[in-house]
């Protein structure tokens, strides 16, 4: 599978950072008068215009390499978008592209941090340690940074997974009676298509979560909601037969590459 490359920084892109959405509605004009208009999906898009400066010889031969596999526009490749969060249904957990263990129970309806109601209850009613896991379509082994706010009535210790097949991490933060964002950040040495990240709770636990999100990059970034639509587009190309790059000096080049992708 192609995918688009990271930079050495551990990020995707280098600020700034231009993203446009287009969508279009059809309209109909009835007889009596009536107009009926519905959204067309199929032409929704999403745009990027990504500027590059002081590009090592390593990640501009990354870039041209993936427009020669890709052969221009002709086929499409992977894009972990750099603006978004990764994950699908940020703020409810009840959702189906949350995986939880069994006797893992999962509430939604709790008060969060931003002062809705956006926060899930995880309750573990087994004798041993349970887990709730959101699997998306990136490489495993990018950099990947997950964060979650969380809060508990009594201060607990919590784990953070990343998952892949052959390889977990497992990172240890203890939650408080406030709302804190807790971050974990790495690369796993596996290569694999597909990495999965959670929340891993101890036996007898009850903690709230709440925003989940994934950025494919070393730091966490602003919270984004997401519902079912988040930042990984598996159908996208470039916009154009032909890219170019500046060599600034030594080991240095620049450029400018723009992509476009299907949102259905």
């Amino acid at each position: 599978m192609l995918y688009y490359p990271q930079l050495e920084s551990g990020a995707v892109s280098q600020f700034p950072v231009m993203r446009n959405m287009t969508m279009r509605t059809v309209a109909n004009e009835l007889p009596s008068g009536f107009t009926i208009r519905m959204a067309d999906a199929g032409y929704q898009k999403v745009q990027w215009r990504l500027r590059y400066a002081s590009l090592t010889d390593a990640e501009r031969t990354a870039l041209e390499n993936l427009f020669e596999a890709s052969e221009g526009q002709l086929n499409t490749f992977t894009l972990l978008d750099p603006t978004a969060n990764l994950l699908t249904w940020s703020e409810d957990w009840t959702q189906g592209v949350w995986t939880a263990d069994p006797l893992l129970e999962v509430t939604g309806g709790v008060a969060d941090p931003l002062g809705g109601n956006g926060g899930i209850q995880l309750t573990n009613t087994a004798q041993s340690t349970r887990q709730i896991l959101q699997s998306t379509n990136g490489p495993s082994s990018y950099q990947y940074c997950f964060s979650v706010y969380v809060r508990s009535n009594a201060s607990t210790a919590i784990a953070l997974l990343m998952s892949a097949t052959g390889q977990t991490v497992v990172t240890q933060v203890m939650t408080m009676t406030a709302w804190t964002r807790v971050v974990t950040s790495g690369k796993l040495s596996v290569q694999a298509d597909g990495i999965a990240f959670g929340v891993q709770l101890p036996a007898g636990a009850q903690v709230n979560v709440f925003g989940a999100q994934v950025e494919a990059q070393p730091q966490a970034g602003v919270y984004k909601k997401t519902t079912d639509l988040g930042g990984v587009y598996a159908n996208t190309r470039f916009s154009s037969d032909a890219i170019t790059f500046a060599s600034d000096a030594p080991d240095q080049s620049s450029g400018q590459i723009e992509l476009i992708s299907n949102l259905n």
